[in-house]
């Protein structure tokens, strides 16, 4: 029986090894600047995405896709949504709700008023 305990333990030791690596790797991706799908990103990019405000009512796809939890048939949604008058008009668009609302809030406007 001490046997068995034993692989158990390596088991258990292995498991978690992997995901520690997995997780690591993901960090250090994310340090270098790599999007999800892998495209290269310049820090001076990565600042600007980071604080750039996007206009509802005349970003492009492409635009719409930096602010967190937008992919792109949402992207595509809110572009057919338009016009928007308050940012709260998103939550039109099939989809997006309170915690993606609250996501975008301090990234999105819909132009001057």
């Amino acid at each position: 029986m001490g046997d068995l305990g034993g692989r158990v333990v390596r088991n258990v030791t292995s498991r978690l090894v992997s995901k520690l690596v997995a997780l690591a790797f993901a960090a250090l991706l994310g340090l270098l600047g790599f999007k999800q799908c892998g495209k290269p990103m310049s820090r001076e990019q990565a600042a600007a995405q980071a604080t750039n405000v996007v206009n509802l009512n005349t970003a492009t796809v492409e635009e719409l896709m930096t602010l967190p939890r937008i992919n792109e048939k949402l992207a595509r949604g809110i572009v057919a949504g338009r016009p928007y008058v308050r940012v709260e008009d998103l939550e039109r668009v099939h989809g997006i709700g309170p915690k993606t609302l609250e996501a975008v809030r301090a990234r999105v406007n819909v132009g001057v008023r």
